[in-house]
């Protein structure tokens, strides 16, 4: 059995492990939305709801379609007509995943940008230098569906190691880095000035799960430019492939692990001695105003002799 034919049936293994662990993530957060907010259109944290499902449809999509690969591979019996099968870029099945990889990986990546947003509390600035990244990503992106769709057959898929992936990959990877650093940078100094309460651990537990998710994403799309820079057939067929669930994965992740605790919405303060006025820090660790990540108020009863008022601080 060649390389490439071994390269195409573990991705399409490996995929569905991934695809599994994506679907009970989602569909937790799926359950937990539901639980606590309802299914309702004019609900607006809806929106984060419906661009998770929007990513849940074309990531079963590209699932289903490498299963549907899989098993023809399997029915040509192996041999020379399989290699020759999986060597076909111009088939449909193949364009179509390349199609649903890139609109993926540009969701997964708006994904970030949004956060980003949202934690500098909806600053301009500090999205410039992402935003041209971002708009140079889906250039690209729509140069690599160009490709894969005017494939001549025959052609070595080592050939669409371009410059329209390569700008891609290096976008997405700018993308990420830089939204990760600076996030981390915003809860870090949150959590200075949490250090004397109990809720200095429970921001460090969500930088890490956001720098776990971030890491995920952004070594995936390394593992896709290192393989087709070197020239390695069956990395390539394995990166790309199970690059949309592992996407998908570092998407719900962040959103499953806040929901199921971490993150508590606090509707009003619980009453506190009347000598001493509660200072809030109010952290906003969504995706969006509306999203599963909800703003959590903590409190703080600090020791200072002056007055105490009210205190924001958002992220």
């Amino acid at each position: 059995m060649s390389a490439i034919v071994t390269g195409n049936l573990v991705a399409a293994l490996l995929e569905l492990f991934f695809y599994g662990a994506y679907f009970v993530l989602f569909t937790t957060v799926v359950y937990l939305f539901h639980r606590r907010h309802g299914i309702s259109p004019k609900n607006a944290q809806a929106a984060l709801l419906l661009g998770l499902l929007v990513q849940f449809l074309f990531i079963t999509v590209h699932s289903m379609n490498t299963a549907y690969q899989m098993v023809f591979a399997i029915r040509l019996g192996g041999g020379a007509s399989t290699e020759a099968f999986y060597l076909n870029l111009a088939r449909p099945s193949f364009v179509a995943n390349i199609t649903l990889m890139v609109i993926t990986h540009h969701l997964t990546d708006a994904f970030v940008l949004h956060r980003l947003y949202v934690i500098f509390s909806r600053g301009r600035n500090v999205m410039i230098f992402p935003l041209v990244c971002f708009l140079a990503q889906i250039v690209s992106g729509c140069g690599v569906i160009y490709r894969s769709a005017s494939s001549d057959p025959g052609e070595d898929y080592l050939t669409l190691s371009n410059g329209w992936l390569t700008a891609k990959l290096v976008a997405s990877i700018l993308i990420s880095t830089y939204s990760s650093a600076a996030i981390s940078w915003r809860i870090w100094r949150i959590r200075r000035a949490l250090q004397k309460t109990s809720e200095h651990m429970r921001l460090t537990s969500l930088l890490a799960i956001l720098v776990e998710s971030a890491v995920l994403q952004t070594a995936t799309a390394i593992g896709m430019l290192a393989s087709f820079q070197y020239k390695w057939g069956a990395g390539e067929f394995i990166w790309t492939g199970i690059a949309p669930a592992v996407f998908g994965v570092s998407t719900v992740l962040i959103h499953a692990r806040i929901g199921l605790g971490w993150a508590h919405t606090s509707e009003r303060l619980p009453s506190v001695n009347c000598n001493v006025k509660p200072t809030m820090v109010q952290v906003n660790v969504s995706a969006t105003r509306g999203s599963l990540d909800e703003e959590r108020m903590l409190e703080t009863k600090a020791g200072l002799s002056g007055r105490h008022t009210p205190t924001k601080v958002y992220t």
